[in-house]
């Protein structure tokens, strides 16, 4: 039976929560996975609960030198909201109430860059910038998001798929210089079982 406890995004995931936790405290802050591009009405239903942090899987880069092992960085995304209701420019410095989105983009770039989550990976910064809600009129929030990386390795091993069955049979694409056509043959290979 397979297992998913060691699934890349799966582990990675409440590391990350885990670590913003240290300066984010949940009666403050809202942390919850959202969709890298959050569209109108998710925003306005995220928007609600800022000061809020919404984490998001953007994507995979492998490693060239990957061989039997995947190896590379899983790409995440963290979204800042800030709302404040007490000024245009507490919105980045804050106010007695609030923190100010300045500050939460650095407390997060400090936590998040160079952090090593044994024996996942590490966190590693990948840049930082300002954004703006198209379509949304309201002038008391201001948003920031931070690209990182979170470096993982994995195989099949990870999720006790493999079996003695799954090698019983291979299937492998010859390239073929010179044949005409595509230049690649399919052929299934039965290694000799013992």
């Amino acid at each position: 039976m397979a297992s998913f406890d060691l699934a890349t995004i799966r582990r990675q995931e409440p590391l990350i929560i885990d670590r913003l936790r240290q300066a984010f405290p949940a009666q403050t802050f809202g942390i919850e996975r959202v969709p890298q591009s959050l569209s109108l009405t998710e925003f306005k239903r995220v928007v609600k609960q800022a000061p809020m942090l919404g984490l998001a899987w953007a994507g995979m880069q492998p490693q060239k030198d990957s061989g039997r092992q995947l190896k590379g960085v899983m790409q995440w995304r963290l979204i800042l909201i800030c709302r404040v209701s007490s000024g245009l420019e507490a919105r980045f410095k804050g106010d007695r109430k609030d923190i100010g989105l300045d500050a939460m983009t650095d407390v997060a770039l400090a936590l998040i860059h160079g952090v090593t989550m044994k024996p996942v990976g590490v966190m590693e910064v990948t840049q930082a910038q300002s954004l703006v809600a198209e379509g949304y009129a309201d002038d008391d929030i201001a948003l920031a998001q931070i690209d990182f990386n979170f470096s993982f390795v994995t195989s099949p091993a990870d999720y006790a798929i493999s079996s003695p069955e799954s090698f019983e049979q291979l299937g492998i694409t010859w390239s073929v210089s010179g044949s005409d056509g595509p230049g690649a043959i399919n052929d299934t290979i039965e290694p000799p079982q013992e």
